[in-house]
């Protein structure tokens, strides 16, 4: 879809979020994009009113984190799968409420219309926002738990430069300590002696990452709902963004082989059983497909 790659490759998240979710599920749940984007711009002249925006800095940055979560009322759940509601951003714009990943992706974009140079970040487990903070010899981090990190700076002219960034939980605006994100990192991959979290695990994830990370939730939730066309729509889009992902075809399979198209699923079956013969998988799937019934249905 050329809208949406184009979308990705401008950076544009919330815009190529919307742009998602309207292909999944606009045929029934009509998604108006541009009240969506004009929703963005009045909370972005409401924040400037309301946190008194006038510099990028991390005391502007303290009262944009009250205004998002306070003013605005944003929340988040950790069951991703859970609802469409918190995965669908049109949705997540009207109810106030989603997924680290979405929440994180209205964040930053609103951030961004504020000056914030402000990152997601695919940290293991759970999505995260980064924020680089401007270098000035008072720039209101007191009270904040500043990361000095050699992250690749947002700087085209220092690449691998020193910094210092706020990194904050998009669930609920909270800013993490060093300690709470190696604890986090450790929670999820597994500890080995002498080993420290890797600073690749807080650089920026690109916009096709983040846009990926949101489709597997469409059509988690989708799947979960048991709105199986919609959710075969949002995982064609998840084979345009990663067309030799076997997973992908293999899920489109499964979705096929359920709305009644066995001929069309034992071609993304037989895919996957090529691509990936040693997973345990593949041979339940070459079982089910000896014994698939691809005869058409009698019409009468």
């Amino acid at each position: 879809m050329q809208s949406l790659e184009q979308a990705i490759q401008s950076n544009q998240l919330l815009y190529a979020g919307l742009i998602a979710s309207q292909h999944s599920v606009g045929d029934v749940m009509p998604v108006n994009v541009r009240e969506c984007l004009q929703q963005l711009n009045r909370w972005s002249n409401r924040a400037k009113h309301f946190a008194h925006i006038h510099q990028p800095d991390a005391n502007a940055l303290k009262r944009f984190i009250q205004f998002f979560y306070r003013e605005l009322a944003f929340s988040g759940t950790h069951n991703q799968g859970d609802s469409c509601q918190h995965s669908l951003m049109h949705e997540v714009m009207s109810y106030r409420s989603g997924t680290p990943v979405t929440l994180a992706i209205v964040f930053s974009s609103l951030a961004k219309r504020l000056g914030f140079k402000v990152s997601c970040i695919n940290f293991p487990g759970h999505f995260l926002l980064r924020c680089e903070l401007t270098h000035t010899a008072d720039n209101g981090l007191a009270g904040l738990p500043a990361v000095l990190a050699d992250c690749q700076s947002d700087r085209q002219n220092t690449p691998g430069s020193q910094g210092q960034y706020l990194f904050i939980d998009p669930l609920d605006g909270r800013v993490l300590s060093g300690d709470t994100l190696e604890k986090m990192y450790f929670s999820v991959i597994e500890d080995i002696d002498n080993e420290s979290m890797p600073k690749e695990a807080l650089e920026p994830a690109s916009s096709d990452e983040v846009i990926v990370h949101m489709l597997n939730q469409i059509k988690a939730a989708l799947i979960n709902a048991k709105r199986y066309e919609q959710a075969l729509r949002a995982i064609e889009l998840l084979i345009t963004l990663c067309p030799n992902n076997p997973y992908e075809r293999r899920d489109r399979g499964v979705l096929l082989h359920e709305l009644q198209c066995p001929q069309l699923a034992i071609i993304d079956y037989q895919y996957f059983i090529r691509q990936c013969p040693q997973d345990p998988a593949a041979t339940l799937l070459a079982h089910q497909v000896k014994h698939m019934n691809t005869t058409p249905p009698v019409m009468h």
